[in-house]
């Protein structure tokens, strides 16, 4: 959650009495700028303002608004730490270095502010901050009182309904999800937020043609949104349904071109419906972008050592990528060591291929688990997996 969307919401009018026209003519010009979002020369000018008046309480307040706004949330911290101790009491500032802590997963300490902010005055916004936080904390329970003060103090934010229904399908319960959602949308029949919620929780709980139909509602209002298209990729992958799956994956593409994990996606369901070749053409598309994202060289790796099209199987290479998967997810993802098996057994070294599938199988659950005993029983008697296309 980028802090410069939040950062206007927690400005406030602060009175000041500096020690000379020049420090008010300083900050003048920096609320000035930072109106024009010219954040640079914003600090500038604060900085200056300071400097004349060191115990400016607002330059640094709207100093650290302009450092939050460029993602300098150390120096923006240590000027909230200098409000703080001028005006102890001072609830924004309390905000907004929780945010700050916030943006960089230090939810111990944004919770801390959060707390202070919110025993000086109640406000929905806080409420809603730190029942994100206590939602990252597993405090879900917590989070859920939070949510439930926001709308108990606002019955019609649709945020908070849609907040505590985040929470409730951390915690499997979908239907006390569903009603938050419904919720959200008789107070905003047009919120695409909540069609795409509802959608999230149907698909959790294995309802994909639902999920399907909210998704596709939240399409026709914004098609523009690449997330939801995403999002319906999946539903429909859940389903077997992978040429709609592909079809989605490919509209996401053409809105955020350079998302290694949809290429990687695709490529996966394009092996599904036997279009090898676009799979690996997006596989490598996949590396080309995250040279660190190890699904794609083990996604590749399998292609080239399972397909049961031999043009496009290349076993040598899928040892070469089924080891650089087992290196960047530092040998502990089952799947990856599960290709590796794949991979040998298409050199012909079966050895190895019978050793790597008896240790991915101590990791493999469910189909994967089964698919994983039979290419055992292959390997040991000499003959490579073949993965046919659904």
């Amino acid at each position: 959650m980028k802090l410069f969307f939040l950062i206007f919401v927690v400005v406030a009018c602060i009175t000041t009495i500096g020690r000379a026209d020049e420090s008010l003519d300083m900050a003048g010009k920096g609320m000035s700028a930072l109106g024009q979002k010219d954040y640079e020369h914003a600090e500038g000018y604060f900085s200056q303002a300071i400097k004349l008046n060191t115990n400016y309480l607002g330059a640094y307040y709207y100093r650290a608004l302009s450092y939050v706004a460029t993602a300098q949330y150390d120096k923006g911290i240590a000027d909230l730490d200098q409000v703080l101790s001028l005006n102890a009491n001072y609830a924004n500032a309390y905000y907004l270095r929780g945010l700050c802590y916030m943006d960089e997963k230090e939810y111990d300490k944004s919770l801390a502010d959060f707390n202070s902010a919110l025993l000086i005055k109640t406000n929905t916004d806080v409420l809603s901050f730190r029942a994100y936080v206590n939602s990252c904390l597993t405090n879900y329970n917590a989070a859920i009182d939070d949510y439930s003060r926001v709308i108990q103090l606002s019955p019609s934010n649709v945020k908070g309904y849609l907040g505590r229904a985040r929470v409730y399908i951390l915690q499997l319960s979908f239907g006390l999800a569903i009603l938050d959602c419904n919720s959200a949308l008789a107070v905003n029949p047009d919120s695409i937020m909540a069609y795409q919620q509802r959608g999230d929780v149907y698909k959790a709980e294995g309802n994909f043609d639902a999920a399907i139909a909210d998704y596709s509602t939240a399409i026709q209002m914004d098609p523009k949104d690449g997330s939801t298209y995403y999002a319906r990729a999946v539903a429909y992958a859940d389903k077997d349904d992978y040429s709609n799956a592909v079809k989605d994956c490919t509209a996401f593409i053409a809105i955020n071109p350079n998302i290694a994990l949809v290429y990687s996606e695709r490529a996966w369901y394009r092996a599904e419906i036997g279009d090898y070749r676009g799979s690996i053409d997006d596989d490598e598309k996949t590396i080309a972008l995250d040279q660190s994202y190890f699904w794609g060289y083990n996604n590749l790796a399998w292609t080239m050592a399972v397909c049961p099209e031999a043009k496009f199987r290349d076993g040598k290479k899928a040892l070469e990528y089924a080891m650089k998967a087992c290196d960047l997810s530092n040998w502990k993802e089952p799947d990856c060591i599960d290709t590796l098996a794949a991979a040998y057994a298409e050199v012909g070294n079966y050895k190895q291929a019978v050793k790597w599938e008896t240790k991915a199988l101590e990791g493999l659950t469910g189909s994967n688990q089964e698919e994983g005993q039979k290419a055992l029983h292959l390997y040991e008697h000499k003959k490579p997996y073949r993965e046919p296309p659904k």
